[in-house]
């Protein structure tokens, strides 16, 4: 399928600059990625490919957002939604893990900040809907296991009940949806580009505590809380931002034991001190 589809973009010459050969690009992605060039620049351009209804979203999400640099420059969007080719983005997803501040005040100033609301064509679904957040916590509970205590376990869902009332009165922004580690590109340890969203809306602060919780460093409050002030996101009390944090941190325990295990005692260590800072003075 892929070769057709590079075949029928060699032959169109559609692109600000020919084509005419391609390689792979490595990465975490479920889509079918290519990087295209010529002779002189072998890397011009990426071609993504994927089911429609997931290139009709990932193009959907950044027509949202044309003027922030960190997405990719999209140059074609094949009328079928089989493809959609953007400008090449230097970096790779090798973050150091020593930079937490940095990072955070990079994606809160050029990518957070600067979310808007939806239209009402959007299609996307709400992704702190209490259904699907029961459905999450359940899954998690059981990746989890015995490796958090039963208080542990019971605190998720108290948290959940406390909070769903804010949750839906606050306003809900286009977000990016799967802003973690894994989908920032890096070059010499700076940020340059933030790549394939799973687009959802929902509050910006759902966005933040992801990327900040997507590496097992530097996940302390005072971090957080000025990622939190530099976006504008500062909830009312900041009991509200530990409980938020502590059920990002929960799914985000899940997450790891399925892909990187070898983070988990650091994700416990930091569990342990975020509980301790929830009012009730419970701790696990």
């Amino acid at each position: 399928m892929i070769d057709k589809l590079l075949q029928e973009i060699f032959d169109a010459q559609a692109l600000p600059q020919a084509v005419d050969r391609w390689s792979e690009l490595q990465g975490g992605t479920n889509s079918t990625v290519r990087v295209i060039g010529n002779s002189d620049n072998p890397r011009l351009y990426v071609v993504k490919a994927n089911e429609p209804e997931v290139i009709a979203a990932e193009t959907r999400f950044y027509r949202h957002y044309p003027d922030i640099e960190l997405f990719p420059s999209i140059r074609c969007i094949d009328p079928d939604y089989r493809y959609y080719i953007y400008e090449f983005l230097p970096g790779d997803t090798s973050y150091d893990r020593k930079s937490k501040p940095e990072l955070m005040a990079a994606l809160t100033d050029r990518i957070i900040s600067r979310y808007v609301q939806p239209d009402k064509a959007d299609p996307f679904a709400w992704v702190e809907d209490p259904a699907s957040i029961a459905g999450d916590i359940a899954y998690a509970r059981s990746v989890i296991g015995e490796r958090l205590s039963e208080a542990d376990h019971e605190l998720v869902p108290a948290i959940q009940s406390r909070r769903s009332d804010r949750l839906s009165r606050q306003p809900r922004y286009v977000l990016h949806g799967d802003f973690g580690v894994h989908n920032f590109l890096f070059q010499g340890g700076r940020l340059q580009g933030v790549i394939d969203p799973l687009p959802q809306i929902g509050r910006p602060l759902y966005d933040l505590l992801y990327a900040f919780c997507s590496s097992p460093d530097d996940l302390h409050l005072p971090v957080l809380v000025e990622a939190v002030r530099r976006a504008g996101l500062a909830p009312a009390h900041q009991h509200e931002l530990i409980e938020d944090m502590l059920m990002a941190l929960y799914f985000r325990i899940s997450t790891c034991l399925t892909h990187h295990g070898g983070d988990f005692d650091r994700y416990r260590e930091a569990w342990t001190a975020w509980t301790k800072l929830v009012p009730d003075g419970r701790s696990s």
